[in-house]
């Protein structure tokens, strides 16, 4: 249900270099979830489900495979009644329901994730405003850019849930994922990599790991790599000696780009705006 403001705006906060909101779970008290573009569902972890008395379809009637880009596992599925965004309240809101845990030297996944598919089917759009620190959804009119300053913007479209835009570099043109879920920037996969003839370019990234849904590898077992390319176009602009990383999982764009701008999905007019 959407409310009948015009728009909602809530705090969220930097953990690991990716946005969190706080959201309220069947009745109970708020829990931390990470705003995750790049997630095509909401998924809530099996302690949260537990916690909070969720009501979880039998596993003999259905399970999932929840794909990440590290690898993939099994879920359940779930329903929210309700989803409380601060004076938002959803009632029977599905959910995918982790039952793996990742886990490393006191740092752990976020276990719980308010995916696209939320702001995608009762949103006109959704901005968040990294300077500010706020998530705004709006509900009834299309994205309207601030006056003044600096803007610009770009098509996105959605595949398999999630947005892509445009990026082009080196004569080659391709598809990344606008992933607020990922702490890194601008990230091309090995397969792109050997197209942009860069792949035993940079340095190899040493002593870091990923976490991610299916999984949690080192930087070494990745083949994660960072490297300067002459100059990378996207969202209209051009950037000269732009860096990026060769990581696992499709190319993406992701928070440590994105955390100098107002950043905003119209998701009527399937239009991607920075403002600064």
């Amino acid at each position: 249900m959407k409310p009948v403001q015009q728009e909602m705006t809530v705090p969220f906060r930097l953990v690991s270099g990716t946005p969190w909101i706080m959201a309220g779970v069947n009745g109970g008290a708020e829990v931390p979830m990470m705003l995750d573009t790049g997630a095509a569902r909401l998924m809530i972890h099996a302690d949260t489900a537990a916690a909070h008395r969720l009501t979880v379809v039998r596993a003999e009637e259905v399970q999932v495979t929840m794909l990440g880009v590290i690898g993939s596992e099994q879920g359940r599925v779930g329903l929210l009644s309700p989803l409380r965004i601060g004076g938002w309240r959803l009632e029977g809101w599905p959910c995918f329901i982790r039952t793996h845990e990742n886990r490393l030297g006191g740092l752990r996944f976020p276990s719980n994730i308010l995916g696209f598919d939320l702001p995608l089917r009762t949103c006109s759009y959704l901005t968040l405003d990294y300077p500010r620190g706020q998530a705004t959804f709006g509900f009834r009119q299309p994205y309207q850019p601030r006056k003044g300053g600096h803007r610009t913007c770009a098509p996105f479209k959605i595949s398999e849930g999630v947005p892509f835009i445009k990026l082009r570099a080196l004569g080659q043109s391709w598809d990344a994922l606008v992933d607020t879920g990922s702490f890194n920037g601008i990230e091309i996969s090995q397969t792109l990599a050997v197209r942009l003839g860069v792949q035993d370019q940079g340095e190899e990234v040493k002593g870091l790991y990923l976490m991610a849904v299916g999984g949690t590898v080192s930087s070494k077992d990745a083949g994660l790599r960072t490297l300067t390319l002459p100059e990378i176009s996207l969202l209209g602009e051009t950037y000269s000696q732009a860096q990026v990383d060769i990581s696992p999982g499709p190319p993406r764009v992701g928070t440590f780009f994105l955390k100098d701008y107002r950043v905003t999905f119209d998701l009527r007019r399937r239009l991607l705006w920075l403002e600064w």
